[in-house]
């Protein structure tokens, strides 16, 4: 049932469905969202906004009183009985019907896909308008990354796994949303202050800016059909940065993590040749950000590798990236990342669907498929932490193309 609820009568739980007012009273650029968390409840109590609409069927209801106390438990079944004259009698096959309420974890993945979904899009509109007018909308960037913090603060893992999938020709878009998921997560891990969370989803969604111009990356086309030159790649960080020094008011840092997300603690990365400590850590988290999800995305002209086997490269890996901030991006992302297909003892495949935060190399799996027999099981949920689980988990030794496999993955969630 929708309602129109006073917005001081709000209350973590909530579902707005649409937001009562125009754009600029408020700074949200979605209309429909959960309400997670007390953040995201300050900000609508914050806003010029006197009313939204909620939706009780996603989420709590206000109190009889009126009070904003959330009315947790749904309402009861109507009770058999005698009927007024006239009134219709509740139908009994409707109710049974009607499908089962949304568990909290799969509403943190359809609210995580809403902002992918949207993120995407307007991240595209903000590289158009960049590529026309050479104009940043600073008030936008920071409405998504608010509300890829808050969607992070709800389920950390939601997020991070959906924005791996990416369509061909969206790669550019795509991949700025899901680096700025990664950066935004990587800095609550770091427990960075909310201005450094800020300047790092921000900074994600704006290092590749220097490719805006690129035709290869233009909307509409699926991409190239061949890995592009080294000189190409080695333009966009200095390209980026000019773009974004002409708007005064684009923090600092962000441009910094624009020019140097691709230099490395050797020295040898680019386009400064910085090492060590010469390298901002903001830039530091980027360059893992971007190289993990960059390595793992499938692109025309390569294919990506399991998410567990880019962990197992870049940890294996000597110069490249900031060791302690590697550490905790695997905290971030976990051992083995969720979507993560994983060999198990007994010769068969589990797909990661959960983590384990005091044991991150012993994931929660739903084993799928027989590797012995060569196809698909019962499907069967395991906690490989659990001392009395049967499955034992085989180390990653070589990546496997499982996406081109043809295996019957199932769904996470």
């Amino acid at each position: 049932m929708i309602k129109k609820v006073p917005v001081s009568q709000l209350c973590v739980g909530m579902y707005v469905h649409d937001l009562g007012g125009s754009f600029l009273d408020h700074s949200f650029w979605r209309s429909r969202f959960l309400i997670q968390n007390e953040r995201k409840l300050r900000r609508l109590r914050d806003s010029k906004l006197e009313w939204v609409l909620i939706d009780t069927s996603r989420g709590v209801d206000v109190s009889a009183g009126g009070s904003g106390a959330a009315a947790s438990a749904p309402q009861a079944a109507p009770q058999s009985g005698p009927v007024a004259p006239g009134a219709a009698r509740p139908s009994a096959r409707a109710a049974d019907a009607a499908p089962p309420p949304a568990t909290p974890e799969q509403q943190a993945f359809d609210d995580a896909r809403d902002i992918i979904e949207g993120s995407r899009e307007q991240v595209q509109q903000l590289f158009a308008d960049v590529d026309l007018a050479g104009k940043i909308d600073l008030r936008q960037i920071e409405g998504l990354v608010q509300d890829m913090a808050d969607s992070i603060d709800g389920h950390p893992d939601a997020l991070t796994s959906l924005a791996r999938i990416k369509r061909a020709d969206q790669y550019l878009y795509a991949h700025s949303v899901a680096v700025a998921a990664l950066m935004t997560s990587l800095a609550r891990i770091l427990e960075l202050s909310e201005d450094q969370v800020r300047l790092a989803g921000m900074a994600g969604l704006l290092h590749d800016i220097g490719k805006v111009r690129d035709p290869d990356e233009a909307p509409g086309r699926i991409g190239r059909p061949i890995q592009p030159p080294q000189e190409l790649l080695r333009k966009h960080p200095q390209s980026g940065a000019e773009v974004l020094r002409r708007d005064p008011d684009v923090p600092p840092e962000v441009i910094d993590v624009c020019l140097h997300h691709h230099e490395r603690i050797d020295g040898k990365g680019f386009p400064d040749g910085l090492a060590g400590e010469g390298i901002s850590l903001l830039a530091r988290m980027a360059a893992i950000c971007n190289y993990y999800d960059e390595v793992t995305s499938t692109r025309p002209f390569k294919k990506g590798w399991d998410p567990a086997f880019a962990l197992y490269k870049m940890l294996k890996s000597e110069g490249q990236f900031d060791m302690d901030v590697l550490g905790a991006f695997v905290r971030t992302v976990g051992r083995y990342p969720l979507g993560s297909i994983i060999s198990l003892t007994q010769s068969e495949l589990g797909l990661v669907v959960a983590q384990n935060p005091e044991a991150p190399e012993l994931p929660v799996v739903k084993i799928f498929y027989s590797i012995r027999w060569s196809h698909a099981i019962p499907e069967r949920r395991v906690n490989l932490a659990d001392p009395d689980c049967p499955s034992r988990l085989l180390p990653v030794a070589a990546p496997v193309d499982w996406a081109q496999s043809g295996l019957p993955v199932p769904p996470i969630v």
